[in-house]
């Protein structure tokens, strides 16, 4: 695992040097400083529950962007041989990519978080106590998670197609797929497989959960295992690819 730190940095100058990366900062700056704003000015409610969901539903679409070009174009350009001919292994490189991923995910990450201190800043301003940090903290929380949720399944995609544009439909449609359970199965259900196949679905486990404030191991772990099968089938997918 020498190398990994060595190829994440040369993944993040990608995305520094990517215009599509600042499009995507853009968008997120714009859209949830607006809906914040909104909130907070229009409607007189000191909410960061707006924000959050605001976001959630950004990072569903900005995830394709940001994954699209991991392999896809690694192989459509054929870059990849020159990669995989070099002294690591596939694993490294997976990782390494889906490091550089997660890092800019932060980056994603910073505007919406501002929003929270500005609200700290604006309550205590007037003479409040200032909102409660703990449903704030497990609203970022569960975005981060949820974003590191969307890339793992954006990597996968892109491991599988030569083309940046099909790893972006595939991607999202793969993220529209995984919301249908939760709208079909009902809540209630005993039978174990509906159960098992509503299990599937994130929306479950971050809607009425992280965005309220609740944080609850089972999804966490819901999120962090699910993200890290599909590192493994990146993994997977790539060794069979570069071996054919």
């Amino acid at each position: 695992m020498k190398n990994v730190s060595a190829l994440t940095r040369r993944e993040l100058v990608a995305y520094f040097l990517s215009p599509t990366a600042y499009v995507v900062l853009m968008v997120i700056v714009l859209l949830t400083g607006y809906i914040y704003f909104d909130f907070l000015s229009a409607r007189r409610e000191a909410l960061i529950l707006p924000v959050v969901r605001v976001t959630a539903f950004m990072l569903m679409l900005v995830a394709p962007l940001l994954t699209m070009r991991l392999f896809a174009d690694e192989f459509q350009s054929g870059t990849i041989e020159t990669l995989m001919t070099a002294p690591v292994t596939t694993v490294e490189v997976v990782l390494s990519k889906y490091l550089a991923a997660l890092f800019f995910l932060l980056v994603v990450l910073v505007p919406p978080i501002l929003y929270a201190g500005i609200l700290y800043w604006a309550s205590t301003r007037s003479g409040g106590a200032g909102p409660d940090a703990g449903p704030i903290l497990a609203g970022y929380l569960g975005l981060y998670l949820l974003g590191a949720y969307f890339l793992a399944i954006g990597l996968v995609a892109s491991s599988w197609v030569r083309s940046q544009i099909s790893a972006a439909v595939v991607t999202v449609v793969i993220l529209l797929m995984l919301q249908i359970p939760s709208f079909v199965i009902p809540e209630d259900a005993v039978d174990p497989l509906s159960r098992a196949i509503r299990y599937i679905s994130y929306t479950n486990h971050f809607y009425d959960v992280f965005d309220k404030g609740i944080l609850d191991t089972r999804h966490i772990v819901y999120f962090l295992t699910t993200s890290m099968f599909c590192v493994f089938l990146t993994t997977v997918v790539v060794t069979v690819r570069r071996w054919r």
